[in-house]
């Protein structure tokens, strides 16, 4: 089946339905089975990234899949949980360097430079200050958004895909 759906064009659509079912297990794990609802949906969403490859990027051939990207690097995800399950141990991030700013958008995933390391998590706004631009991030699997602004000097990358 899931050859299928991969050879007409449904990867997009495949991969949301994955994401959605990963993302209800996150909040309803296995250790705590009830009836989801459209309430508990609304209650706990989490916003989506913003297309930063589009479908004409994309080429999938029966031997391998060829991303037409400019600039995509990858980078190995450390195991701290803060963002499963979009992102674990076994992850490999797909980023761009975005040009400015404005290209950075809430629901977006970035790295970012802070202390020495390398954090990916989630932007859940962007604004502006004396400082100029900035983005307050969080780790969909914390309680808490990071405690620092991140300024767009800080970022290494914005994450464009995600490989399992």
């Amino acid at each position: 089946m899931w050859g299928i759906l991969f050879k007409k064009g449904y990867l997009a659509v495949s991969a949301l339905m994955l994401v959605c079912i990963a993302t209800a297990a996150l909040f309803y794990g296995e250790s705590e089975r009830h009836a989801f609802s459209a309430g508990d949906a609304i209650n706990n969403a989490i916003d989506s990234p913003s297309e930063h490859i589009s479908a004409e990027e994309l080429s999938v051939y029966p031997d391998k899949a060829v991303i037409n990207k400019k600039g995509l690097i990858w980078a190995r995800v450390l195991d701290t949980h803060s963002m499963e399950p979009a992102l674990n141990a076994n992850s490999i991030s797909l980023e761009i360097m975005p040009g400015t700013s404005s290209e950075i958008n809430v629901g977006d995933i970035i790295s970012y430079s802070h202390d020495g390391m390398v954090i990916i998590h989630r932007v859940i706004s962007v604004g502006e200050d004396s400082e100029g631009w900035f983005a307050v991030t969080k780790g969909d699997n914390n309680k808490e958004a990071d405690a620092e602004k991140v300024r767009f000097g800080q970022l290494k990358g914005l994450v464009v895909g995600v490989l399992y």
